[in-house]
């Protein structure tokens, strides 16, 4: 299963990457960005936003209960940003302001992705804790392909 959730973390970074360089683009090019940016903002809250909610509630909620305190507060701190880049990227006064917060956010996805694969599954898995049965059946954490 831990491959199955690297599946499903590069197909939510492939279409975050995808939609914050239509943002970016339309931006350089001085075409209007609106389109692109409801696009992303769409996407982040909706399939973003679902695999962060359920990736809290299942596997943070786990790691407190193995004593991993420090490292759930660092992801959680991850995810208010996140959060908070969210926001800017929709209620940005400018094109240039929602394209700089939207790459901001794809760099800290990426780096959070690269933690929760890691350093949270690890450290559940070295901890005793079969990750695959916390996630299984869940299309937030694995995507629509569970097979993989």
């Amino acid at each position: 299963m831990p491959s199955a959730t690297h599946h499903h973390h590069a197909d939510l970074w492939s279409g975050l990457a995808a939609r914050e360089a239509a943002l970016v683009n339309a931006v350089a090019a001085g075409h209007d960005h609106e389109q692109p940016r409801r696009a992303l903002v769409d996407f982040l809250r909706g399939e973003v936003f679902a695999h962060l909610q359920t990736e809290e509630m299942v596997l943070y909620n786990v790691a407190r209960g193995v004593g991993a305190h420090a490292l759930v507060a660092a992801l959680e701190l991850d995810h208010k940003s996140l959060l908070s880049l969210v926001e800017h990227i929709d209620q940005a006064a400018t094109g240039l302001d929602a394209a700089l917060s939207a790459r901001a956010l794809v760099m800290l996805f990426v780096l959070r992705m690269e933690k929760e694969e890691t350093v949270l599954i690890p450290t559940l898995t070295e901890a005793g804790v079969d990750v695959s049965i916390l996630i299984a059946g869940r299309p937030e954490m694995l995507g629509t392909d569970q097979d993989r």
